[in-house]
């Protein structure tokens, strides 16, 4: 015969009880279930009270986000910038982390095939990273180029990566600078393994070599004329 425990609810007011008879199986499953609740419990309430560094900037890059929409409200803005160094933190911020390491490949072409970035020949499966931190406004398939993600920064730039293997990060997301945001494939319109790397500030198409150094020193594409 099955062992089995009863539990018994008095209630002191009715005079009644109630109870409830369950077998060892089912009671070593409640007993579970109340501890794993209390460890998730507890280990919640740390960190509440110690939030995890990454949470920390997340939290951050969320204040930031909200005192830019606001800022342009104001109508003395010289006057914020001047006595707030936060938000000259932001206003320097420039798009110049490098993203991949490797060799660049091939620049901007100067004739119409409309070349608008540099290619980077790097290990297959190598991580991508956020050459500054934004906010990730295209993650998907983009005709030749591939799995492309498009992340808007601040200050008007855009940067695009393309020809990823795959993306790790979503429409909407908001990254930091330098976070891995996928790993170099050759999907689209690809004869190897690299990154296809693009700035923009607003609808102007820049060099990226102007931006990180290493790109200028790691370059062996030759230049395309007209």
């Amino acid at each position: 015969m099955k062992k089995k425990y009863n539990i018994i609810i008095l209630n002191n007011s009715t005079q009644k009880n109630y109870s409830l008879s369950i077998n060892k199986f089912s009671f070593y499953i409640l007993v579970s279930a109340l501890i794993l609740f209390l460890i998730f419990s507890i280990f919640g309430l740390f960190r509440f009270i110690s939030p995890h560094a990454k949470q920390v900037d997340y939290n951050l890059m969320q204040t930031y986000k909200k005192e830019t929409n606001n800022l342009f409200e104001l109508v003395n803005l010289d006057s914020v910038i001047a006595n707030s160094t936060t938000v000259k933190k932001y206003l320097n911020l420039t798009p110049n982390h490098r993203p991949v390491e490797g060799i660049v490949t091939r620049g901007l072409s100067e004739n119409n095939k409309n070349h608008n970035g540099i290619d980077i020949a790097a290990t297959a499966n190598s991580p991508v990273l956020s050459a500054q931190e934004g906010m990730v406004v295209f993650a998907n398939l983009l005709n030749d180029y591939g799995n492309t993600i498009i992340i808007a920064h601040p200050n008007s730039y855009y940067t695009v990566y393309s020809h990823l293997e795959k993306a790790i990060v979503n429409e909407r997301d908001y990254i930091l600078a330098k976070q891995i945001i996928g790993y170099v494939g050759q999907t689209g319109n690809s004869n190897g393994p690299h990154l296809h790397f693009e700035i923009w500030k607003n609808n102007h198409i820049l060099d990226p070599r102007d931006f990180i150094k290493e790109y200028e020193l790691k370059d062996v594409s030759i230049k395309e004329y007209k």
